[in-house]
């Protein structure tokens, strides 16, 4: 953020006034479990701090001011040991504000999964602050109410997907128990167990993916650890697994044998890589070959991951924007964060990450240093 521009703090009356500014805070802060929450929009050679939600109003200037000043720029971006999340909020191609959350609590963190929740609700907020501007009689947006339910909904899907992954557990658990007790009651060649075998794998296979969203799902602390790739691009597999088979893809893995060891963060790893999935897979929805071939090798001093798909390529003006926060060829289906948060994981590693595409498929190079 430019230290040229003056913060205005706001006063009481800011705080406490109506409008759609205090209700964004608030539900910022809801949303991320977070201790406090702001609404800032850029103004002449000065950021105005329009609500805060967390504190006194006497103290919410204060606090606000220095959680700008710690910010590098509108974002997207999670900051100051991952307790600092910020996210744009943009209309027709300009910043009209800024969303920010902060974690005071020492060991707190945002993750990216936090990052992806904001941005969708960034855009309800634009929604909800051109809607009350229409109410005034100025100029209204384009945004939809079909438009802010689909974001709605974006956040929503995030936050009951953890729920429901916990919650269906308990049934498996009595599932999984009458069936052990009719097993023991059947003979060994009573017919009917065929179908308890089906049910059996059909439940555990319904368990594997509860544990998998449990996992996926979780808030952990970044920090970089010792790092086994192998396991980390099996993971990634088993993740879009399912995916990938109602897509009828094919997965080839081509790994060096013992590969070095990396220092750097699991979870942000798969992310990165599961992020890269998702997107062969989309790209080749409308071939018919279509596969994914995740390759890996290493030298003295740095390791390449290779992730290619047989799909149609990226159009040659959309290659310099694929990074870019918000980019999407998806329409509504992409909320246009999955390769900016990639690369983002693989530059905190002091890494890489380039593409090579044509009219026969896509090449994603991962390269990180040893």
């Amino acid at each position: 953020m430019s230290r040229s521009l003056k913060i205005v703090e706001p006063n009481t009356a800011t705080m406490a006034s109506s409008g759609p500014y205090p209700e964004i805070a608030v539900h910022v802060r809801k949303l991320l479990k977070c201790d406090y929450a702001f609404v800032a929009i850029p103004e002449k050679n000065s950021i105005r701090i329009q609500a805060f939600a967390g504190a006194e109003p006497e103290r919410a200037g204060n606090i606000a001011a220095g959680l700008v000043e710690k910010l590098r720029g509108w974002g997207p971006e999670i900051a100051d040991d991952s307790r600092l999340i910020a996210v744009p909020m943009s209309c027709g191609g300009y910043w009209i504000g800024v969303l920010v959350g902060y974690c005071s609590k020492s060991g707190s963190a945002f993750t990216d999964d936090d990052l992806e929740k904001l941005v969708a609700y960034s855009h309800v907020a634009v929604g909800l602050i051109a809607n009350a501007a229409a109410e005034i009689g100025r100029t209204k947006t384009s945004f939809s109410t079909d438009e802010l339910l689909h974001f709605s909904r974006l956040i929503t899907i995030g936050e009951l997907s953890a729920c429901f992954a916990h919650e269906v557990t308990n049934p498996l658990t009595l599932i999984r128990g009458h069936l052990r007790f009719a097993e023991e009651s059947l003979a060994p060649d009573n017919p009917l167990r065929t179908h308890l075998e089906v049910i059996d794998k059909a439940s555990s296979r319904i368990e594997e993916m509860a544990k998998r969203m449990l996992d996926f799902s979780k808030k952990r602390k970044r920090g970089p650890k010792r790092c086994n790739i192998a396991e980390v691009i099996s993971d990634a597999l088993r993740f879009v697994q399912p995916y990938f088979k109602n897509h009828f893809i094919d997965v080839h893995v081509q790994l060096e044998s013992q590969l070095p060891i990396l220092k750097t963060d699991r979870w942000q790893m798969i992310q990165a890589i599961v992020n890269i999935l998702q997107n062969a897979a989309d790209a080749m929805a409308e071939v018919d070959r279509r596969a994914v071939t995740i390759a890996a090798r290493a030298d003295a001093n740095h390791m390449d991951i290779s992730i290619a798909d047989t799909g149609k390529g990226i159009a040659p003006g959309n290659v310099s924007q694929i990074f870019e926060p918000f980019f999407t060829t998806k329409g509504e289906l992409g909320t246009g964060l999955g390769l900016y948060i990639t690369k983002r994981v693989i530059e905190d590693y002091r890494g890489t990450v380039h593409v090579e595409t044509g009219p026969r498929g896509t090449t994603f190079v991962i390269s990180l240093p040893l």
